[in-house]
């Protein structure tokens, strides 16, 4: 089979990729099918209903780190597909093309990390892994900025993001009540995973709900996406993620509402309200279970916690690499092999970079902080970088809270400042941002 999809990438790398971008510039419908192809395909970024569509060129799936190979998927010919065809078309119309703001940031982080990668870190192999997810993510930034801009476009997103999550919907509720797995997971890895794919969606379809240019259609796929969105996290059972819907759906509707307060809003509001807590008394005791397995004590504080644990074994190796950190998506390798170890974890080491630990739950998972993750791994510098994206950002989209925000793109503005600030706030307990489905919508949302 491998030799197959080796095949099948060479077919789709030579022949697919010009013939959509042919078919792309000129029939506007196929144009926008791309995208809502690439927005839905984030949710499965290594194959479609169980078919496989990447093609790891090197993996070690055996590591622990936050990405074990450099592949390439479906995912990216979309987008350069979407990149190419949208710079012909904006060319054609006699649009300029820009260049979209925080894409130097981005591009010095790359830099930055390919720096650490090619000269500051030992071993090299698992921070390549995660060099090229990062290119990649630049890649789908830059396609997504060239393609979306005007409403028709946003609304093209919105669409194909809901669509996304009602599928999602529809595999959890088989999966709990057909199949009764206890935690969902949608097409995801981990149900964590899935809560934060879900949370940052939440805020789009409340900004674009209560957006006045919003068509009637819209608004009722934005309320059922919401719903199945909320479902998805409580059937997750994810604690971080449950307090986060709660948190996100108030402040989106607070913002995105503000003094525009109609009878149809509030009734909206109020349905919306009511199938939460129906949902929340329906899963009320698994929730409740799993919210009552810790605290923030135990967690941070003690001994036993594991995200407290995760701190006391970076702080010896931030202080030993400050500047150049222990290499990119090298967490696992010297936490197992080294830091871990003076922590006091029973970690097994890694022998090599080409041979699998006999027990691949023994070493280092990447620790549940994403900025403990980064500043370990590409130092303070790297750090800095990161959260300058971040912040950047933040401004780009917050800007609108100042501002009127009633009609669709002004709120979307606002749902994206949200869906952002609910992953930073998110990854303070996580790491899943670096995972590809999270990391990959993220730059979608932000483009």
């Amino acid at each position: 089979m491998s030799e197959y999809k080796y095949i099948i990438f060479l077919v789709g790398s030579i022949v697919c990729v010009p013939v959509g971008i042919l078919l792309a510039s000129l029939w506007r419908k196929f144009h926008d099918f791309v995208f809502m192809f690439l927005v839905f395909g984030t949710c499965m970024p290594s194959g479609l209903f169980g078919f496989p569509t990447d093609i790891n060129f090197l993996s070690r799936e055996w590591y622990r780190g936050t990405t074990r190979g450099v592949e390439v998927s479906y995912l990216d010919l979309l987008a350069i597909i979407l990149l190419v065809s949208s710079v012909i078309v904006r060319s054609k119309e006699g649009r300029k093309i820009f260049w979209p703001p925080s894409l130097v940031l981005l591009l010095l982080y790359l830099f930055w990390c390919a720096l650490n990668v090619g000269v500051m870190s030992d071993p090299k192999l698992f921070g390549l892994f995660e060099l090229t997810k990062i290119a990649r993510a630049i890649l789908l930034f830059g396609a997504v900025a060239a393609y979306l801009r005007s409403p028709r476009e946003l609304r093209v997103f919105i669409w194909a993001l809901a669509l996304t999550i009602l599928y999602q919907a529809g595999i959890c509720l088989r999966d709990r009540y057909l199949f009764h797995v206890h935690r969902v997971r949608g097409t995801l890895a981990h149900p964590n995973s899935l809560s934060m794919y879900c949370l940052q969606c939440v805020p789009i379809f409340i900004a674009a709900f209560l957006a006045k240019d919003t068509s009637k259609a819209l608004r009722v796929a934005c309320v059922l996406a919401y719903l199945g969105a909320a479902g998805c996290i409580l059937l997750t059972i994810s604690r971080t993620g449950f307090v986060a819907l709660v948190l996100l759906s108030v402040a989106s509707f607070g913002l995105c509402m503000g003094f525009r307060i109609t009878p149809g809003r509030v009734g909206m509001a109020l349905l919306g309200t009511v199938l939460i807590v129906l949902m929340m008394a329906k899963s009320w005791d698994t929730t409740m279970s799993r919210l009552g397995e810790t605290h923030l004590q135990q967690e941070y504080l003690s001994e036993e916690g594991d995200r407290g644990s995760y701190f006391r074994q970076g702080a010896p190796a931030i202080a030993d690499h400050p500047i150049t950190g222990v290499g990119l998506n090298n967490w696992s390798w010297w936490i197992s092999n080294r830091y871990g170890v003076e922590a006091g974890k029973n970690y097994e080491a890694y022998v090599s970079t080409s041979i699998s630990p006999a027990s691949l739950t023994a070493t280092a998972a990447p620790a549940h902080n994403i900025y403990l993750l980064t500043v370990t791994e590409l130092g303070w510098p790297g750090l800095f970088l990161f959260l300058a994206i971040l912040f950047q950002w933040l401004w780009m989209s917050g800007k609108a809270l100042l501002g009127e925000h009633d009609m669709l793109l002004g709120s979307f503005r606002v749902g994206a400042f949200l869906s952002l600030g609910g992953v930073i706030l998110q990854s303070w307990t996580e790491w899943e941002f670096r995972q590809t489905p999270m990391f990959f919508l993220g730059h979608i949302i932000m483009a």
